[in-house]
């Protein structure tokens, strides 16, 4: 008896050391980064917003140019921005590399998801695509207090990564990105971005044919 209560009280000490254990405290920590991030717009169903993009090209036709458009989004998952001045052959090429952001209310559908790091301050995710493509991971690095998405990394299967450092800006009862900085590179592409982002319009009607245009 006395033997079976030594035997009782060690397994629950050893789920006590696990309960606070840093790889229990952190799992704990990145599920509640998580969803913050997951709840940090609900209610939110849909936006438009006037985008200008300022593009560097690094490979040909080396050229610099300022790209002005409409950012469509349409929860949960379907984005388009679609350029309507600038140098045609640039705002083409980027309208078709602009890496798709998935809503992090399907990264659970979509990604294998891991932590990659916690600096106390920031919570770095692996998502791997559970559907073999183009990607071969995500890093996505939130914001732990304010679960806001801050950078974006796309690294592709055959060769190449974009990055994408977003700020946030209020709109209405929202926190929306209003700015971002990135890097796009693939063995034919090489550019770096700076766009910004307004006159947004919340939860208006957007057409499923915007997206499939």
């Amino acid at each position: 008896m006395r033997t079976h209560r030594h035997f009782i009280r060690a397994v629950a000490a050893a789920a006590l050391l696990l309960t606070l254990s840093p790889v229990a405290q952190a799992s704990a920590n990145s599920d509640q980064v998580l969803a913050r991030l997951i709840s940090a717009n609900a209610g939110l169903r849909s936006f438009t917003a006037n985008v200008s993009a300022d593009v560097q090209m690094h490979s040909f036709p080396y050229l610099s140019a300022n790209l002005s458009g409409i950012y469509y989004h349409k929860e949960p998952s379907k984005d388009r921005v679609v350029f309507t001045s600038g140098l045609p052959l640039i705002a083409k090429q980027f309208s078709n590399v602009y890496p798709h952001v998935e809503s992090p209310a399907r990264w659970h559908d979509v990604y294998d998801i891991s932590v990659e790091r916690d600096d106390g301050t920031y919570t770095t995710f692996k998502l791997v695509p559970r559907s073999p493509g183009r990607i071969d991971h995500i890093d996505a690095k939130v914001g732990d207090k304010s679960g806001e998405l801050a950078q974006l990394r796309w690294n592709y299967s055959g060769g190449g990564y974009a990055t994408l450092n977003q700020t946030y800006g209020k709109v209405g009862a929202f926190r929306l990105v209003t700015r971002e900085t990135g890097h796009f590179e693939d063995p034919n592409y090489n550019a770096d971005l700076s766009s910004t982002f307004s006159n947004f319009k919340v939860n208006v009607a957007i057409p499923d044919s915007v997206f499939s245009s």
